[in-house]
């Protein structure tokens, strides 16, 4: 495998990691909730994209342990293909 390849797989690796993360933290589902709120509130034909995704920029935080976590898999990654 080449180091391409393997920087491929390790990037892959960390977005399943994240994705399982957001998934199991019900980070994707509450912010599905407050997209489909805010459309409800707003009326779909009263909001636009770029004012919807200003509001789920501001809403869309994640948690500090999820940050932690992957800041800690990518750390790991440049440790062992950096020495």
């Amino acid at each position: 495998m080449s180091e391409s390849e393997k920087e491929q797989a390790a990037v892959n690796r960390l977005l399943q990691i994240l994705r399982a993360r957001l998934s199991d933290s019900g980070w994707n589902d509450n912010l599905d909730a407050h997209c489909r709120d805010t459309i409800r509130n707003k009326n779909v034909d009263n909001i636009s994209l770029d004012e919807l995704l200003k509001d789920v920029e501001d809403h869309a935080t994640i948690q500090e342990s999820i940050k932690k976590d992957l800041l800690e898999q990518i750390k790991k990654f440049l440790d062992e293909h950096l020495e």
